[in-house]
C-alpha cells in the first residue's frame, strides 16, 4: 500500500473534508482492501490517525477491520474480475468507516450521490484495455486494477489505478483528466503516457510519450508537484521523496500494450524480480540480501525470454542464475 495523505484522512474522520477528498478516501479504501498487506497496513493507519485515545475501543475497531478484510478475501490469489462495484463500495466502505466513528447517514448520502463505478483487474501475465465514456483508452498491464465511472460529471474526469497502465486521454480543455493512485495524481488535458504504481513498490514512475502532464504526489517528506515533458521519465520514491528524471526518444519508446516491453529505471534487483514474476508468472528467489539491493538501468523491447533478461542483468554484476524445481535462484 502506498503512503496515504493522513491530513485528508483526518479531515474526513472529522467530517471536514471536501466532496473530492471524501471520494478519494473511499476509492483509497477500495483499492487497498484488496492488498495482501491490508491487515498490517490498516493497523498502522489506526496508529497514525488520532481516531481515539480509548485503546480498548481502538482494539475493537482493529478486530472489526480484521473481520472485514478476511470476509472480502484480500488474502486470496488475485484474479481477473470485472463488475459494478457500487454495492461492494457501499458494503465495505460503510463497514470500515462506520467503525472509524463516522456519521453513517452522511456516508450513505455521499455514496448514493456517486455515479456507478466499475472495477477491472488483470492477473499475472494478462493485459486488458478499457474505453472510457469520453473516448479515452486505458490499457492495464499484468496484476493491475482500474476503477472508473460510467460517466464523467462536473469539472474534471478522474479514475483510480493500482499497478501499471498506459493511457491515451481524449482532449478536453475544459475538463482535466486525473489518474489517481493513493497519494499520487497525474493531471492531464489530453496526452499519451505510461504510469506505474504497484502497491509493493516504493517508487512510482511516469513516462510521457506526447502531450503535457503534471505529476502531483505526497511523500513522507512532503508534497511534490512537477511538470513533465515528452520523452521524460519521472520516478518518485514515496518514502524518501527522491525524484529521478531520465530522457528517452519518444520514437524509440515501445509500449508493452503493443508487444512485450520492460523498462527498469534505477530499480533494485528485488523490485525487478517482482516485475518479472508478474510478467512471466515464475517465482524468482534472490539468495543474498546485498544482491537484492543492487540497482539497475535496463530496457528489453525485443521480446526477450526471462532467461535472457536475467542473464543480461546478472552476468555483468558477477551474479549467477540457476533454476531448480521451477524456481529461479540468483546467487553470487
Amino acid at each position: 500500500m502506498k503512503f496515504i495523505d493522513f491530513e485528508i484522512m483526518e479531515k474526513y474522520l472529522a467530517g471536514k473534508a471536501s466532496p473530492e477528498e471524501e471520494h478519494k478516501v473511499l476509492m483509497w479504501l477500495m483499492l487497498n482492501l484488496k492488498s495482501p498487506s491490508a491487515n498490517d497496513d490498516f493497523t498502522a493507519l489506526l496508529d497514525k490517525v488520532p481516531l481515539t485515545e480509548d485503546q480498548a475501543r481502538k482494539q475493537r475497531v482493529k478486530g472489526r477491520l480484521d473481520r472485514i478484510i478476511s470476509e472480502t478475501g484480500v488474502r486470496k490469489t488475485r484474479r481477473r474480475s470485472t463488475g459494478i462495484i457500487l454495492g461492494s463500495l457501499l458494503a465495505v466502505a460503510c463497514c470500515v468507516i462506520a467503525f472509524l466513528c463516522l456519521d453513517i447517514s452522511r456516508l450513505n448520502k455521499e455514496i448514493n450521490q456517486t455515479v456507478t463505478w466499475t472495477e477491472v483487474s488483470t492477473s499475472y501475465g494478462e493485459k486488458q484495455s478499457v474505453t472510457l465514456a469520453d473516448g479515452s483508452v486505458i490499457w492495464l498491464n499484468n496484476d493491475s486494477k482500474l476503477i472508473y465511472p460510467d460517466s464523467f460529471r462536473g469539472g474534471q474526469r478522474q479514475v483510480f489505478v493500482s499497478g501499471e497502465v498506459f493511457a491515451e486521454i481524449a482532449k478536453d480543455e475544459k475538463r482535466p483528466f486525473i489518474v489517481s493512485s493513493d497519494s499520487v495524481n497525474v493531471v492531464v488535458k489530453g496526452t499519451t503516457f505510461n504510469f506505474r504504481s504497484y502497491p509493493d513498490m516504493r517508487n512510482v514512475e511516469l513516462t510521457l510519450v506526447e502531450g503535457s502532464v503534471d505529476l502531483d504526489c505526497i511523500t513522507r517528506e512532503g508534497r511534490r508537484t512537477m511538470a513533465v515533458i515528452p520523452g521524460e521519465t519521472i520516478t518518485v520514491d514515496m518514502v524518501s521523496g527522491k525524484v529521478g528524471k531520465y530522457m528517452c526518444k519518444t520514437e524509440g519508446y515501445v509500449s508493452w500494450k503493443a508487444r512485450r516491453a520492460l523498462y527498469f529505471n534505477d530499480l533494485t534487483l528485488e523490485e525487478i524480480a517482482r516485475e518479472l514474476q508478474r510478467e512471466y508468472g515464475k517465482k524468482i528467489v534472490i539468495m543474498k540480501s546485498h544482491l537484492a539491493r543492487t540497482r539497475h538501468f535496463a530496457s528489453f523491447v525485443n521480446d526477450e525470454s526471462l532467461e535472457e533478461i536475467l542473464n543480461a542483468l546478472c552476468t555483468h554484476s558477477g551474479m549467477k542464475v540457476h533454476e531448480k524445481d521451477s524456481i529461479i535462484y540468483i546467487n553470487n
